[in-house]
């Protein structure tokens, strides 16, 4: 079948490479009908792109970089707008390998018959994004689990410990499996029908950038749907995100090591402000989750010499705790 698929994908500062192999991997099928960049500001001339794909690529201009939130959410409804059957979000900098697409719509007709065409989405493969599911982590402990903090959950650490064992490494040829549920996503990857997207809105835009798709995506469930996880269906990621983890060894360098202030503070400011607002079901756990998670990362950042870096992520995790969201005059977008 050939499906009336819109791309829509986001991007800022000069990522033309990266946009290029976008666009040509994606219009080489036939089932990508159009696609819309949303330019944050973006210095790239990108009205190279429209020049060589015209009438199937559209550029709109934002005059300053508003986040990741607002951006997708001007091309999602834009999407809407021009009638769109379904759109497929995509980062800038990933790539569909060969038949991508066509794997994820196979996999969302199945699921649209089960679970309804307003509530069934399915998310393309990204290994550095997914990695303990690339790995072969067993599902319950590669999903993070209500209540945990930033990731980190008590009932799952003795697995924690197990698995960094010579004998406990998970096997991923023999773990992986045909479709992984998710309790949410990443904006990169998700293919939906529109109904799906006109059911739960827009991004948020107070949280700008980080968890935002976290926030969005976590709606469809909310609402009785279900996302998938298609290993099948291969994303490249052109560049590596600053907080994966294969750039460090756990989550707390990630944060005391890792990136810029700003991205620092945008992502521990909104996973706490998801994680309290959104994740929580039990206080005590998530009180309690959050106690050990502090111990751990002071302990951390005192041994790698990152107490100005912990002094940010404790005042950005205030805040989101908080409801402080929105723009932070000390970090411009």
């Amino acid at each position: 079948m050939t499906y009336k698929t819109t791309l829509v994908t986001l991007t800022y500062g000069d990522r033309l490479p990266y946009l290029q192999a976008l666009v040509s991997r994606s219009l080489a099928s036939s089932q990508i009908e159009r696609v819309i960049i949303v330019s944050n500001a973006s210095v790239a001339p990108l009205e190279s792109l429209v020049r060589a794909w015209p009438g199937q690529v559209d550029v709109i201009y934002l005059q300053q970089n508003t986040g990741s939130a607002k951006g997708y959410s001007v091309g999602i409804q834009a999407a809407l707008d021009a009638g769109a059957e379904y759109i497929w979000l995509m980062d800038d900098d990933n790539a569909p390998t060969v038949n991508a697409i066509a794997t994820l719509h196979h996999c969302l007709y199945q699921r649209e018959r089960i679970d309804g065409r307003d509530k069934a989405a399915v998310l393309g493969f990204r290994p550095t994004h997914q990695a303990d599911i690339a790995a072969g982590v067993p599902k319950r402990f590669a999903i993070q689990r209500r209540s945990s903090f930033f990731g980190f959950h008590i009932a799952q650490l003795p697995y924690k410990i197990w698995r960094r064992l010579p004998w406990g490494h998970p096997r991923a040829k023999q773990n992986l499996q045909s479709m992984v549920q998710l309790p949410f996503a990443t904006y990169g990857g998700l293919l939906a029908h529109r109904s799906v997207y006109q059911r739960i809105g827009l991004p948020l835009d107070a949280l700008l950038l980080y968890a935002d798709d976290s926030e969005y995506t976590w709606r469809i469930t909310a609402g009785g749907g279900r996302i998938f996880l298609v290993p099948e269906a291969l994303l490249d990621d052109l560049e590596e995100s600053w907080n994966i983890k294969a750039k460090t060894s756990n989550i707390y360098e990630s944060f005391l090591l890792g990136g810029s202030d700003l991205r620092a503070y945008y992502g521990a400011r909104n996973q706490a402000w998801f994680d309290k607002n959104i994740w929580a079901s039990s206080s005590w756990i998530y009180n309690l989750n959050r106690w050990v998670f502090f111990r751990l990362l002071r302990v951390i950042a005192k041994r790698k010499g990152a107490e100005r870096r912990l002094s940010l992520i404790e005042k950005a995790i205030h805040d989101g705790e908080t409801g402080v969201l929105g723009l932070h005059q000390s970090y411009p977008l």
